[in-house]
């Protein structure tokens, strides 16, 4: 039986779920490259516009790198898995549809790397992150985290290797949607900027909203987030505006007017 578990959840929405349980979702080599081969296959379907990645049971979204298999590894497989492992990781980052992470439970270690490198994180009271790389003399999303929750935060973190919960992580923006799953307290924002019950159903939701909007619009920003830093504000909107106009057509300019134009005769303003 397969340790990554594939469905279709809502119409546009496949979801990939670790189902390591036994484990806390412990990613060994094996899963990893199974969820890139997952990804592979999406990327060419049109009919799927959006990713879940989620973790099986109440436990854990993922508690990291499978402890078991690193120390049966003499160090030359340790090296080889750890090269192969960096470049999964960056070709996860850079899928190119959008991606949700549903975070119900500990995500630390490689979990933690997987839900940062996803675009929108989905959790609730129970949800624990944790970069752990500190504690072993390791360094850890360096290159990502800081665009996330910001530079001084993303220094705490990083360097203190500390554990936060659910409503802190949303307070930080860690998290972009926290769910009141009705076991635990909440921040009292759930109401306001997630859905209500569990944290699965919500990553879902989130998903399935994605997955309704036109594909290349959502590609398009997700690759300019990703390709910006670095350049400098005016080659960032010349490039912005280079993709707009590529999907400025005039039947594409005439669909949008008359969406428009429905919506707000139904009182969608």
């Amino acid at each position: 039986m397969s340790d990554l578990q594939v469905d279709r959840p809502a119409p546009g929405v496949c979801r990939l779920t670790i189902d390591r349980p036994e484990v806390r979702n412990a990613i060994s080599l094996e899963l990893q490259r199974d969820i890139d081969r997952s990804l592979a296959t999406i990327v060419t379907d049109d009919s799927i516009r959006s990713v879940v990645l989620a973790g099986a049971g109440p436990l854990a979204f993922s508690a990291g790198y499978d402890i078991g298999e690193l120390a049966k590894w003499t160090p030359g497989e340790a090296a080889d898995a750890a090269a192969e492992r960096d470049e999964l990781v960056w070709r996860f980052w850079s899928f190119p549809k959008p991606v949700v992470a549903a975070v119900h439970g500990m995500a630390y270690g490689a979990g933690t790397i997987l839900a940062v490198c996803a675009d929108l994180r989905v959790g609730g009271p129970r949800t624990r992150f944790a970069v752990t790389a500190a504690r072993y003399s390791g360094a850890n999303l360096t290159w990502l985290l800081d665009s996330v929750v910001g530079a001084g935060r993303a220094r705490d973190l990083l360097m203190s290797a500390r554990t936060v919960d659910g409503a802190t992580a949303y307070r930080i923006g860690l998290l972009s949607r926290f769910v009141d799953d009705g076991d635990d307290g909440d921040d009292g924002d759930d109401g306001d900027d997630g859905h209500d019950g569990d944290v699965g159903a919500a990553a879902v939701a989130e998903a399935a909203e994605l997955a309704e909007l036109p594909p290349e619009g959502v590609r398009d920003i997700k690759a300019l987030l990703q390709n910006g830093p670095g350049l400098d504000l005016r080659t960032r909107y010349e490039r912005e505006i280079e993709r707009a106009r590529a999907h400025s057509q005039p039947h594409q300019i005439a669909g949008l007017v008359a969406g428009l134009a429905n919506r707000t005769r139904g009182g969608d303003r």
